[in-house]
């Protein structure tokens, strides 16, 4: 029963974690495509290259503390609380390091604006500091669809207010907006729905436990961090912010269905992960049905995108973005093994085996930087050709650690993804011939070549009886029959 329970949770978690996740970059997107009109290249490069100081500040803030209540089974009101103001504390003390480096920040990249934008831009950090134990307490739950709701309301609410303050001719400042509102408002509706109040207590002894794993999570977090934001920093120093912008414009829209899976996959799999990590077996097969799963949608989805990339941005953003395009394309390539690599550092994780996760990421991190600084010499052409060779170095990396765990090979992974891998290249080749010379509107060429292309895909997956298909027919199938079933008693 309590097996039949974790999985009826898990399944419902995917489901509305994938409408949050979805929902919210949508939303983000509809608001892109707004901003696109009324921004500049330079406005969404001078954006871009304040987020490896907020993202860095954002990791500090979390401290690793979190994972660590998420993975600790039998958590106290102490704990929580000694978290909670731990968290604001440090969220307080980096707004103001970042109020007073702010001028420093501007003179780095010669652009004044930075200092105010800056300034303005980082009270979110005081704001997050107060919302995370919150949304903590809810994700160890399970209860995903509270989560969900309050960030698709958030960001319906922040999208409107910056698509008005563009019209109103704000200019970046409508990006600004938008990041602060969306914030705000999650953490007023949390503070409200989820009912925690922090003691006023903090335990040193609760720090010291939570702080042995969540320190190493800190540690790791801020290489990944570090590693994540320093292309920004690259193109916006050894470029330009016009560089930066096309770069940011090609990110976002590659984002939607990159980080929306991503999202969906670390969110759930972590906690369900965790449940299980004492059974090696259960967490083997639990990988390879997920890594099935997720990319026999997530490779088709970039291989399209590839194809269509460049009536989608003519349609979305106007010719005056096509230097993004091929941005975009390397960008999808790269996409493609993002989910498959979260999901097995997540079985790390889960299993507690914090060394080990630190040394794998410092180290795959280390090299990703490596090659990323050689690359400029090549220019942008370069720099992105090296996010997709690391992306593939890091799924190695990871592989060998996991078969360590649970006896699941690289070898083995590749093998359970490579159909949908070849299917999704193949279905791509076909259908980008199949239109190459073929002059249509934008928005009709889009149509015709998504249609070709799922035919495509689901067709031969089908006939082939590709596990991918099969695994997520009989979920789609048992959710619906179960809703109807219920719905009819």
């Amino acid at each position: 029963m309590a097996k039949e329970n974790l999985k009826k949770k898990t399944i419902s978690s995917m489901l509305w974690s994938a409408c949050q996740r979805f929902g919210v970059l949508i939303l983000s997107f509809i608001s892109n495509l707004v901003l696109a009109r009324y921004l500049t290249p330079e406005d969404f490069g001078a954006i871009g290259m304040l987020t490896i100081f907020i993202s860095l500040s954002e990791t500090f803030i979390d401290s690793g503390l979190g994972s660590a209540l998420i993975q600790k089974k039998d958590t106290t009101e102490i704990d929580y609380s000694t978290v909670f103001w731990t968290n604001l504390i440090i969220s307080i003390f980096l707004y103001v390091v970042l109020f007073l480096f702010a001028p420093l920040i501007a003179r780095f990249y010669n652009m004044e604006l930075l200092t105010s934008l800056l300034r303005v831009k980082a009270i979110v950090l005081i704001i997050q500091g107060f919302r995370l134990i919150q949304t903590t307490r809810l994700q160890k739950s399970l209860n995903f669809k509270k989560i969900s709701l309050v960030y698709l309301s958030a960001s319906l609410i922040s999208t409107i207010a910056a698509i008005i303050a563009s019209i109103l001719g704000l200019g970046v400042w409508a990006l600004v907006i938008k990041t602060l509102l969306d914030t705000s408002i999650r953490t007023i509706v949390f503070w409200i729905i989820g009912k925690w109040k922090p003691l006023f207590k903090f335990s040193f002894k609760s720090f010291k436990e939570l702080f042995s794993y969540g320190g190493v999570m800190l540690c790791t977090s801020l290489v990944i961090s570090i590693y994540s934001n320093v292309q920004t920093l690259i193109i916006g120093k050894a470029f330009s912010a016009t560089d930066l912008g096309y770069y940011t414009q090609a990110k976002k829209l590659e984002t939607i269905p990159t980080n929306a899976v991503e999202q969906i996959v670390n969110q759930v799999t972590f906690p369900v992960f965790s449940r299980i990590k004492d059974d090696v077996e259960k967490l083997k097969n639990s990988l390879k049905k997920i890594v099935i799963c997720i990319s026999y949608i997530t490779f088709p989805m970039m291989i399209f995108f590839i194809v269509a990339a460049t009536p989608i941005f003519e349609f979305l953003f106007t010719s005056k973005w096509n230097q993004s395009i091929p941005y975009f394309r390397y960008l999808c390539l790269v996409g493609m093994m993002v989910s498959v690599n979260t999901m097995n550092t997540n079985i790390i994780k889960a299993s507690g085996r914090k060394k080990m996760y630190f040394n794998l990421q410092v180290i795959k991190r280390l090299i990703g930087i490596v090659i990323l600084i050689i690359s400029v010499f090549f220019g942008m052409a370069g720099l992105l050709t090296a996010r997709v060779i690391i992306e593939y170095v890091f799924f190695a990396i990871n592989t060998h650690a996991t078969k360590k765990i649970i006896n699941y090979s690289t070898w083995e992974e590749v093998k359970d993804f490579l159909p949908n891998y070849l299917l999704s290249f193949i279905s791509g080749i076909i259908t980008y011939f199949a239109f190459k010379y073929v002059s249509l509107p934008n928005l009709a060429l889009i149509i015709l070549e998504f249609i070709v292309y799922v035919v495509i895909y689901l067709g031969v997956s089908s006939l082939l009886k590709f596990k991918g298909f099969t695994y997520i027919f009989d979920i789609l199938k048992n959710n619906l029959f179960n809703r109807g079933k219920n719905g009819a008693e």
